[in-house]
């Protein structure tokens, strides 16, 4: 089943941060009461793996979340055509000149303005960028606020604002132009994951409905 895909909380599944392939579906399988609000969508992202270590992570977690939820997969369009994951999504280093037909939604990861102009320029769905606030998953420096509110305004595509965004940041990530967030540690490093999404969406509610208004 085909699933629309905007979202305003892009749960970044990350192998590295999890520890392990194991660790990582329990985690994954967690997010099934949560994962179908079309708000939400969850991106597995796998990167010291090889080709076939990540095809059967990206099996797994196909499995493991219900249909009616938005999945997304790093790096390999063609893989997530063929397992039926909804969108796919590139690091900045590797941005496609044009991205493919399939899946029917992409995001790009971009750390500068030139970075956007080449997401834009491919026809991606959204630009993920940070990290906004100090990472809470990896080592990293804060671009900071300002920097979002700049790529926000100078957008023509939606932007999720990723690096360090707990629920209580959610807010001023909005308010600077976020059309919403991407998180890592603030999910998977929970105790209840499935929570920590309730979470994130009653932040996020109030926050876009109050930047509506504007």
């Amino acid at each position: 089943m085909a699933v629309a895909v905007n979202p305003r909380l892009l749960v970044v599944a990350d192998l590295a941060y999890a520890g392990s392939a194991a660790r990582l579906l329990d985690v994954i399988e967690a997010l099934a009461p949560v994962v179908e609000d079309p708000r939400v969508a969850v991106q597995l992202r796998a990167k010291a793996v090889d080709a076939a270590c990540f095809e059967r992570l990206a099996e797994a977690t196909r499995r493991r979340v219900p249909a009616e939820a938005a999945l997304v997969l790093n790096g390999d369009a063609a893989l997530a055509a063929r397992l039926g994951y909804d969108g796919a999504h590139w690091p900045e280093e590797v941005i496609p000149a044009h991205r493919p037909e399939v899946p029917r939604w992409h995001s790009a990861a971009v750390h500068s303005l030139e970075a956007l102009r080449r997401a834009e320029d491919a026809g991606m769905g959204a630009a993920v960028f940070g990290a906004v606030f100090a990472p809470g998953s990896k080592a990293g420096e804060a671009a900071g606020l300002d920097a979002l509110r700049a790529i926000a305004g100078a957008a023509r595509l939606p932007v999720l604002a990723i690096g360090g965004v707990t629920p209580d940041r959610v807010a001023v990530c909005i308010e600077a132009g976020a059309h919403g967030v991407g998180v890592v540690s603030g999910v998977l490093g929970h105790p209840d994951p499935a929570e920590a999404v309730r979470e994130y969406l009653a932040a996020i509610e109030p926050a876009t409905r109050e930047s509506k208004t504007r």
